[in-house]
């Protein structure tokens, strides 16, 4: 293997990730410092946050285009708002809280120039559109389309992803359906409480 492979490589990334934050600190920053807390406001335990400035609106549009909801979805059914997305990109459990401006600028922008109109002003497939080059512009998007599709998918803050794929929960391997636990359980419970230790 070439010993010249590592450094070029780092180096890319280095230079790519420092294109792509000089680009992103273009992008106008609201008056308050990203370490003073954007978003300080708590949520409710199980209740999902709702949009309330630009910057949030433009997290709920692309929150509902990663994970379409009921004004998308032909059935109705709950997306990544319902599942409550918008809670996972202000937690500061993650690392999303401070780069949401951005996100959102990086959006704006982006629906202006390839579609004259801001993000929140585009339909579905147009949505679609700016996403994709918004994560031409910084690969690392990817990670966020991620995390918004976990939020639902895993059941990160409520079950609605869960319910709406008809996940039961997790059993103890099945022993209540004999053809396929060959009438044994498959685990055990290590508490009496039903919790891993």
């Amino acid at each position: 293997m070439d010993a010249n492979v590592f450094p070029d490589r780092r180096r890319f990334l280095k230079e790519s990730g420092a294109w792509a934050l000089g680009l992103l600190a273009g992008c106008a920053l609201p008056a308050r410092g990203l370490s003073e807390g954007l978003y300080p406001r708590p949520a409710l335990e199980g209740a999902c946050l709702e949009p309330g400035d630009e910057v949030e609106r433009t997290l709920a549009a692309v929150l509902d285009t990663v994970v379409p909801g009921p004004p998308v979805d032909p059935e109705g059914a709950p997306g990544a708002v319902e599942a409550c997305g918008m809670n996972l990109m202000l937690d500061d459990a993650y690392p999303f809280r401070g780069y949401t401006a951005l996100i959102a600028k990086l959006m704006d922008q982006t629906a202006k120039q390839a579609h004259g109109k801001e993000f929140v002003e585009l339909g579905y497939e147009q949505r679609l559109d700016v996403l994709q080059r918004a994560e031409e512009t910084l690969p690392l998007l990817r990670l966020a389309y991620r995390a918004i599709r976990s939020a639902f998918y895993g059941g990160a803050y409520n079950g609605k992803g869960l319910a709406y794929l008809h996940y039961p929960g997790p059993n103890l391997g099945w022993r209540h359906l004999p053809e396929f636990s060959f009438r044994k359980a498959m685990s055990q419970e290590m508490s009496d409480t039903g919790w891993l230790p």
